[in-house]
């Protein structure tokens, strides 16, 4: 009786062992790109909770129950920063209650702690619209910012889970190696790009024209986060003549009622942009920058 017991004990010690080892690394990504450049590292050994789609903006986000369970679950947390996400992941987090995953906790991860932002205001006054005091947080459309990111997400999932650090280290050494090579593939397709100029509706694609040398000849907004008024708009119409500006580009969850009017007006092709995975039909951080420069290569000579 007794060796039967010892050895159902045993059996029973090692399959809650082996499940445990098991057991997938739950991730909160609050936008898709993150979503998709932790897969690339951690393949199946996570289970990623995304919550913002492409069509969804990710400045206003609803700080829904279903938004709270899902955080309770997190064992890491991955997002933009330098305040995109302020309205509702901290509502998220402070409702969740996890400790481990707080602002600052080591399983929090914001990607602009681990890039150089663009666009850091040198004073704050609130008639310059919503922006971002720390800089402009759409670091992931310049995925030379997704090699500094990779490099923590590497650094967590392997405190997380020490026994797939080597699984985690080989897909990430092949990631790198990947994006690297294909960096040097899209700077060369997109050459004929440098000193095309575009109108954005909002200044989300500040690092992809820092990047390919693109100029911002003006936004849809007056200001971030403004509505765009009649003289703004006539403005445009005489800006994009002396700019010879050749897109309006808008982000798939914009409006691009005024992109098209002002597309009317002035005979410049308004374009959606694929700005995050899930955009365009893009199903991975490379589709999306594939798809990116075919856009605007496409329109380029307007």
């Amino acid at each position: 009786m007794k060796k039967y017991l010892l050895t159902f004990l045993t059996l029973t010690f090692f399959s809650i062992f082996s499940s445990a080892a098991q057991a997938q690394i739950n991730v909160f990504a609050c936008e898709p790109e993150w979503a998709s450049l932790v897969f690339e590292i951690a393949g199946d050994k996570a289970i990623i909770f995304t919550a913002v789609t492409a069509q969804q903006d990710p400045h206003t986000v609803a700080a829904k129950p279903s938004l709270i369970a899902q955080m309770r679950k997190a064992d890491l947390v991955i997002g933009s920063g330098a305040e995109l996400e302020t309205g509702w992941l901290s509502i998220l987090l402070q409702k969740a209650g996890k400790k481990s995953v707080q602002m600052g906790a080591e399983n929090n991860i914001m990607a602009a702690d681990y890039v150089k932002l663009l666009e850091v205001p040198k004073q704050l006054d609130r008639s310059m619209g919503d922006i971002h005091a720390e800089g402009n947080p759409h670091v992931h459309l310049n995925p030379n910012n997704l090699l500094s990111v990779s490099d923590a997400v590497l650094a967590r999932l392997s405190a997380l889970d020490p026994a797939n650090k080597a699984y985690f280290e080989q897909r990430h050494e092949a990631f790198n190696k990947k994006i690297q090579n294909q960096i040097q593939i899209w700077e060369k397709q997109a050459a004929p790009l440098k000193g095309m100029a575009v109108i954005s509706n909002h200044p989300n694609m500040t690092y992809l024209y820092d990047w390919l040398g693109i100029v911002s000849a003006g936004t849809l907004e007056p200001k971030p986060g403004v509505p765009p008024t009649s003289k703004h708009l006539s403005e445009l119409i005489d800006i994009a003549k002396k700019k010879n500006v050749r897109l309006i580009a808008y982000a798939p969850y914009e409006n691009p009622k005024t992109a098209k009017w002002l597309s009317g007006k002035t005979g410049i092709p308004a374009a959606e942009m694929p700005f995050t995975v899930g955009g365009s039909g893009t199903k991975d951080l490379f589709e999306l920058f594939d798809k990116t420069i075919q856009i605007l290569l496409s329109n380029k000579e307007g």
